[in-house]
């Protein structure tokens, strides 16, 4: 927790993303980060460039597209994932030029050999996954 507030502290941006019940965790967070002074973006939260990178490009690129245009060295990418194995987070894990940090479930799949740190609820129901990742989103607005 800790690590995570310290990057969240260094960043220019946070940019959040997640599928399905984490990407809902991931629009909480972020309204929870804003409400503290934090330039905190979701990257699932504008429909028409979703929409629009899914159609063109298909939907593995639908934050990674987002993350090339908008994100820089200077920001922080937190990846929201029950299983961490969903091919758009691991795409935009791919990109090193900024800073990632995942909230993960399960074994943490794929995700956690790409993310810089992360926190793992070591769990398989997916339920009690993103419990505690919007338990933990709300610690962080507590402590910042």
């Amino acid at each position: 927790m800790k690590e995570l507030i310290e990057q969240i502290k260094k960043a220019r941006y946070v940019f959040l993303c997640g599928n399905g019940g984490s990407s809902a965790t991931a629009e909480h967070i972020t309204s929870d980060l804003f409400a503290r002074g934090i330039r905190a973006i979701c990257l699932n939260s504008n429909n028409a460039i979703m929409t629009m990178i899914a159609n063109d490009f298909g939907y593995e690129y639908v934050f990674s597209k987002q993350l090339d245009v908008f994100a820089t060295k200077d920001d922080l990418l937190i990846v929201i994932s029950g299983s961490g194995n969903s091919q758009n987070i691991l795409e935009a894990l791919y990109d090193t030029k900024y800073k990632t940090f995942g909230l993960l479930g399960m074994g943490g799949g794929d995700a956690i050999n790409l993310v810089d740190h992360f926190i793992l609820v070591p769990s398989d129901d997916y339920g009690k996954i993103e419990d505690e990742h919007l338990a933990i989103g709300h610690k962080v607005k507590e402590l910042l």
